[in-house]
């Protein structure tokens, strides 16, 4: 009898082995949302590597982020997926390469930046973003608010305008949460601290990210 019970223990002990598998194995992917997107990206790229200095930053900047049909399984496209699958394991074990590719921008910012998480043109990832967060003259934020110069947030006319503005910019540093002087760099860092409220980031930060900057991202770039 007492063989026969140590038998059925261990018989039972190899079903609930199996059971647990199966849970991992039939684990939902990952959610294509922010909050995903936040979670792995600040937990992952950190330091040198780090994309945002805080989780407002993050929550603020992915709102501009397409949605459309990407998947969390992406590894190219001006997306939140690509994002998210690049912020993920990716950056958890090659961080200095793909956390790039997970930011706000969605590549490393050079002169022909790889197709990544940018579709190629990171311009396109600053200007929608910088619109989002500042508006245009075309279409101004609601009540058309103004900063502490009493003049409008908004820096371009519209997308178009940005993104022949952006062309001339310079790309020559590389991005972080230190970019400070005139650079691509710089003001695409701007603009996910303005995205966060219009009062008072948006107040202090879209002059930051016009074509001809002041503040944080006038004078000599760096680092």
């Amino acid at each position: 009898m007492r063989t026969f019970l140590v038998m059925m223990a261990l018989v039972g002990c190899g079903d609930d082995s199996q059971t647990v598998d199966a849970a991992v194995k039939d684990a939902a992917p990952a959610a294509l949302d922010c909050p995903t997107y936040c979670t792995e990206i600040q937990a992952n790229c950190t330091g040198a590597n780090a994309q945002y200095p805080d989780m407002a930053h993050c929550t603020a900047t992915c709102a501009s982020f397409t949605v459309g049909t990407s998947k969390v399984t992406d590894m190219s496209g001006n997306t939140l997926g690509c994002r998210i699958y690049h912020g993920g394991a990716p950056s958890m074990t090659m961080a200095a390469t793909h956390c790039a590719h997970a930011g706000p921008g969605g590549d490393l910012i050079t002169a022909t930046p790889p197709a990544f998480c940018s579709g190629g043109d990171i311009c396109s990832s600053f200007c929608t973003l910088e619109i989002k967060a500042c508006g245009s003259l075309d279409a101004p934020l609601a009540g058309n608010p103004r900063d502490a110069t009493n003049n409008p947030l908004y820096q371009y006319q519209n997308m178009d305008d940005c993104m022949t503005s952006c062309a001339a910019f310079d790309k020559t540093h590389a991005y972080s949460t230190a970019a400070a002087g005139n650079s691509l760099a710089c003001r695409l860092y701007h603009a996910t601290s303005a995205a966060i409220a219009v009062t008072p980031n948006g107040a202090m930060d879209c002059s930051a990210t016009a074509a001809f900057p002041t503040g944080a991202c006038a004078g000599a770039a760096m680092p």
